[in-house]
């Protein structure tokens, strides 16, 4: 018989084994299962410890837990418990159970108890693990590109790293400009200590700013420790252009200038003598690369006027000169020559040798035989042409000169029929490749007809870039080139190309300055050599009085006025040199240079370089393109590629709409290389390193 004390001994036992979930099976009952393994986590923070227990497959609430706690050895006893919970609901499959404040290291061991319902029994599960440190998630980096362009896509990437080193975590990552998702998130999950990264590709930034991009962490599973540095960002410099270093267009500028009118010292034209100086002040002070100087054989040689027409062409070769500009002579007809070759060329080899070597005239580096050979009714033929260019070649060749003057073929228009310029151009790619250093074309359209000025760019382009073999191809000139206007005007005379909508002569418009400046930087986009305005001053070639309306800077009558055009070259020639690179400006769409394919209006944007380090920008917006007044609009411009840190100069032409050229001050360019600022959209700016004012 058992003594008091030993039935309280049992029923004290009986109780223990209760609470542990260990009770004898009653007898007929079904028998208990052995006790499982049970996965569960014990994670700790500085806002508490939680419990993590798996419950079975099918398991939606624990009958019963018994959770024992004991602190790590270096802890106090205190630490130590337990916790008994009845019907832990367990959503999901997971029970999450507040544990309070808990030591790091500490021993965790739980007991589950799960109702079976068949056959109806509790079954057991047994586990223990350690308390670890929830995970502390943490975006290490952020790399982007310092610079892209609005039509530009980038790709972000992400460093994340896992600091605490004993939890891993599941995360959701974004990429935010400000408040807005700027690419789809990405979950990722980072094992404990350990690190990753995230990329987020082709993200389009189409807004030119200083984009600030943040990559944040959101929704970590488990919680983490610490959410402070679950964020970083990092700034991409978007820009509408950039200037594309590699992307070298021309090698060598030659240059941009105008036509010189080689009579403007003759008879014919009459200018006052005391009003000559003013002219030569303002020629010098355009400060021209390039002057092409026709030389008329006729009336340089053999009318009555010949000796002060001969006279009138040395000195404005002399006057060229001066001005620094390099040279081309244009024998301009070959109406005689062309059946006289030899002794045609012979007489102006003699002609070259005597500026060159006789007079010092050592600017004159350029000859082109016969103005528009392929002219509608121009009697030359291509074999006479070619006869021309071989016996001046022979002449230069004999005299030494042949080094130091190059030849120039072409001086095209577009023509039609057997005029037409691409069997010219075929000819000279057959037929003279062996003898032509460089290649030239003619150039205008009407200001109401911009779409013909960009064809007619394009065209030739494709010429002598795709169709020209490439041992025949050459640096290509526009020698001529200009904008007309209508023909007549109510009440004023008839003269080809004079007049703006209004009755004001073309010439006088800022409209003619704008569209022949947007010609020069269209022409260096497209990497044509150089260019030379038709023409620089007033002054009489010959009896075709009609078609003289083109000038830069009016007549002796009036003083030699300046006009728009003049200020607007006068920047594009202050602002680079002969020699330097043109650089191409992205983007550069297939619009920009395909044949057939319209270009928008836009903002149009060059770059020159020299080897010295130096950086030239041209822009306008050529919404302004048939603006002849001023706008209140003022277009934002950004450019990337730029030196960084570095000082530009900004000047504008038309500024005020007065059609002149002023400083705007500086700009400088940022870490990135990036520079912004606005523009009138009435004017044109350099942005430059060199002194324009």
């Amino acid at each position: 018989m058992l003594s008091v004390e030993s039935l309280w001994k049992c029923r004290g036992l009986l109780a223990l084994l209760a609470i542990a979930g260990v009770v004898p099976a009653a007898s007929g009952a079904a028998e208990a299962p052995a006790a499982r393994p049970l996965e569960f986590s014990a994670l700790t923070g500085a806002e508490g410890a939680d419990l993590y227990v798996q419950a079975p497959p099918g398991t939606t609430v624990f009958e019963h837990l018994h959770i024992r706690i004991r602190a790590p050895e270096e802890s106090s006893e205190q630490a130590n418990r337990i916790v008994n919970l009845k019907d832990v609901a367990a959503p999901n499959g997971i029970a999450a159970i507040d544990l309070g404040q808990l030591t790091r290291a500490a021993a965790v061991e739980v007991e589950a108890h799960v109702r079976e319902a068949s056959p109806p029994r509790t079954a057991v599960h047994r586990g223990e693990a350690t308390v670890k440190l929830r995970p502390d998630l943490s975006v290490a980096a952020v790399h982007v590109p310092p610079q892209t362009l609005t039509t530009r896509a980038i790709d972000v990437v992400a460093d994340l790293s896992e600091l605490n080193g004993e939890t891993g975590a599941t995360v959701t990552v974004k990429l935010m400009l400000g408040p807005t998702l700027v690419a789809e998130p990405q979950t990722i999950t980072m094992p404990a200590g350990g690190g990753g990264s995230v990329t987020f590709r082709n993200v389009k930034l189409t807004t030119p700013m200083s984009a600030d991009l943040t990559v944040a962490l959101d929704g970590a599973e488990p919680a983490e420790t610490d959410a402070t540095n679950n964020s970083r960002g990092a700034t991409v410099e978007v820009t509408e252009h950039e200037l594309v270093r590699s992307s070298v267009l021309v090698e060598a500028l030659g240059g941009y200038g105008a036509q010189f009118n080689n009579h403007v010292y003759a008879p014919i034209t009459n200018a006052p003598p005391a009003s000559l100086p003013d002219l030569e002040a303002k020629a010098k002070a355009l400060e021209p690369q390039l002057v092409r100087i026709f030389y008329n054989d006729s009336w340089e040689e053999r009318l009555p006027t010949a000796a002060q027409n001969m006279a009138s062409f040395i000195r404005t070769v002399e006057l060229a000169h001066e001005a620094g500009a390099t040279i081309n002579i244009t024998y301009q007809t070959a109406s005689v020559a062309r059946l006289n070759p030899v002794p045609s060329m012979t007489r102006f080899a003699a002609v070259l040798e005597d500026l060159v070597e006789t007079r010092g005239l050592t600017n004159v580096r350029w000859v082109t035989v016969q103005n528009e050979p392929n002219t509608p009714g121009a009697a030359l033929t291509l074999e006479q042409y070619n006869a021309l260019y071989r016996a001046l070649h022979a002449q230069l060749l004999g005299r030494g000169l042949r080094e130091h003057v190059k030849l120039m073929g072409g001086d095209l228009i577009e023509s039609s029929g057997a005029r037409f310029h691409t069997i010219w151009w075929e000819y000279m790619e057959h037929n003279m490749n062996d003898i032509l250093d460089a290649y030239s074309v003619h150039i205008y359209w009407n200001y109401w007809d911009i779409p013909r000025m960009e064809f007619r760019l394009k065209d030739v382009h494709r010429i002598v870039t795709q169709e020209i073999a490439p041992a025949a191809q050459k640096p290509t000139y526009v020698m001529e080139f200009a904008v007309r206007g209508a023909n007549s005007f109510a009440g004023k005379p008839t003269v080809m190309g004079a007049y703006w909508e209004d009755g004001t002569e073309l010439r006088r418009t800022n409209v003619a300055a704008f569209q022949q400046l947007w010609f020069n930087i269209a022409s260096a986009q497209l990497g044509y050599t150089g260019a030379s305005k038709w023409d620089a001053f007033w002054g009489v070639y010959d009896t075709t009085l009609n078609n003289q309306s083109y000038w830069m800077f009016g007549t002796a009558a009036e003083g030699w006025p300046i006009f728009p055009s003049y200020y607007a070259l006068q920047l594009l020639l202050r602002s680079t040199e002969r020699g330097w690179q043109v650089v191409q400006v992205a983007p550069w769409e297939d619009d920009d240079w395909q044949v057939g394919k319209a270009d928008e209006a836009e903002k149009e944007l060059v770059a020159y370089a020299s080897s010295g380090g130096s950086v030239t920008v041209m822009g306008l917006d050529t919404h302004a393109r048939n603006l002849n007044t001023v706008s209140a609009e003022k277009p934002q411009y950004s450019i990337g590629g730029l030196p960084a840190h570095t000082s530009f100069n900004l000047a504008l032409w038309n500024a005020t709409g007065n059609g002149e050229s002023t400083s705007a001050g500086t700009v400088r360019s940022d870490a990135a290389g990036v520079a912004r600022f606005e523009v009138p959209l009435h004017a044109a700016f350099s942005l430059t390193t060199v002194p324009v004012f």
